[in-house]
């Protein structure tokens, strides 16, 4: 429901105006005391504003000066006689969203307040959107200068067109559930509920009953009916997390569900359709898990028509000092305290192997600006937050052979991202200062962990240690 305001001085006009914006889904006040609807506009902000220009007592002028200054994003129109269109003019300048000029047409009226309202809309879509992000924690986690996560975020926004389903895999902490909110917020149901589900997080026993719902009586203490998790995601999207953690018979349920889009409740016998966008995550190997028999192969291919990898944090190296420094600056503003980080310093975040990936780069950066005092982190910083492990201990137990190839590839990584922390990311340019090319260097940049050895997944390797 729309809500639009007139301040103007001339009642019938006000109820003219009314007239003509006559339709459902919008209500229209009219107020013809200039600072009476100056105090109502500031206490409850409409989605529009039709403000007269000239009124007794104060002008619109002042009252658009007022209402600019607390709510700059609500959209005021002017209503405007011949002598006041450069005020009207003027006022575009310095904020105000359009002007329209006495006498007016009735299309004229409707359609600068479509315009008006659709640009409201945007704004709170913005808006929101920009408050979910921060509330994760991961706001530009869903940006990326890296050429990886760039693919599989184009393959994101292809699927999101379509009511595919998605399986997103990836590390822990590589922003699943940040891609997958992308993924809603990019679809036809964007305004529809995003509800996720955490299946590690509830026992087996309360896990179906959470999903599916269930009947009153159908169990000890099912005093009243309710609707489970699948149901409350009808004309949104359903995001299970976790997906690997969900026991073979629930799986077995879920794969009708997913072919027929139809459950029962617990104790129930009356179907219930729920028409949703289902999307998943995981950081275990399914296949592996389909081979040992504990994941159903029809609902892993139902479920991963579309497949997203995520690249772990090591991968995407480029990515790092964008990363911390939007942290930085945003538990700078929480705690009060003004932080910044040395070229330095971002250099030593891109050496590191990050094995939480995003999630722990936010919590080394929280944990900095908590305990620091302020000013310029440096190097010094990240090696007393996260202490060093001697590598000679690591490798001793290995034959010389392993222990050298272990060492050689943690080297080489580490220096692939040096240089790349030196170039300020630009991968061409850090190919060049090492005089190798492009494809070398992705490779030195993409050593596996496995490669490296599990020993020492946090060990950074400098040259004559």
């Amino acid at each position: 429901m729309s809500r639009i305001l007139v301040i103007d001085d001339e009642a019938a006009l006000g109820e003219n105006i009314q007239r003509m914006l006559r339709q459902p889904g919008t209500t229209v006040s009219v107020c013809v005391e200039p600072a009476k609807g100056l105090a109502e506009c500031l206490a409850n902000p409409p989605d529009l504003v039709l403000l007269d220009m000239r009124m007794p007592g104060m002008s619109g002028e002042e009252v658009f000066a007022r209402l600019h200054e607390a709510h700059p994003g609500l959209p005021i129109v002017f209503l405007t006689a011949f002598g006041s269109v450069e005020s009207a003019v003027l006022a575009m300048r310095n904020g105000a969203f359009d002007y329209l000029q006495k006498p007016f047409k009735r299309e004229d009226l409707l359609l600068v307040v479509k315009r008006a309202l659709s640009h409201r809309t945007l704004e709170r879509e913005v808006e929101r959107l920009k408050g979910r992000l921060e509330s994760l924690g991961e706001g530009e986690a869903a940006q990326s200068h890296s050429a990886a996560m760039l693919e599989q975020m184009e393959k994101c926004r292809r699927a999101a067109a379509t009511d595919a389903t998605v399986m997103i895999l990836g590390e822990s902490g590589t922003g699943k559930e940040v891609m997958a909110r992308f993924i809603h917020d990019q679809s036809r149901r964007k305004d529809g509920a995003y509800v996720p589900v955490e299946c590690s997080a509830m026992p087996g026993t309360l896990i179906e009953s959470e999903l599916f719902g269930y009947e009153r009586g159908a169990f000890t203490g099912a005093e009243r009916t309710k609707k489970g998790l699948i149901e409350s995601a009808d004309g949104g999207t359903l995001f299970l997390d976790e997906i690997g953690d969900l026991g073979v018979e629930l799986q077995t349920r879920l794969f009708r569900f997913v072919e027929e889009r139809v459950l029962r409740r617990l104790g129930g016998l009356t179907p219930v359709r729920v028409e949703c966008r289902i999307l998943c995550a995981t950081n275990q190997d399914l296949m592996a898990k389909i081979k040992a028999g504990s994941f159903r192969e029809e609902l892993f291919y139902r479920l991963s028509v579309v497949t997203v990898k995520l690249p772990p944090l090591r991968e995407r190296a480029e990515d790092i000092p964008h990363l911390a420094r939007f942290f930085l600056e945003r538990f700078s503003r929480r705690y009060g305290k003004s932080l910044s980080g040395s070229p330095q310093f971002y250099e030593t975040l891109m050496r590191e192997r990050w094995p939480g990936n995003i999630r722990q780069l936010k919590n080394v950066m929280e944990r900095l600006t908590a305990l620091h005092p302020g000013g310029v982190l440096g190097p010094e910083d990240i090696e007393e937050d996260s202490p060093r492990v001697e590598v000679g201990n690591c490798l001793a137990a290995l034959p010389w052979k392993d222990a050298r190839e272990q060492y050689l590839a943690s080297f080489e990584l580490s220096y692939a991202q040096a240089v790349l922390a030196h170039c300020g990311g630009n991968v061409s340019a850090a190919a060049r200062e090492a005089g190798v090319d492009r494809k070398t260097f992705y490779a030195l940049l993409k050593r596996e962990k496995e490669e490296i050895g599990e020993s020492i997944p946090q060990r950074r390797v400098e040259i004559g240690e």
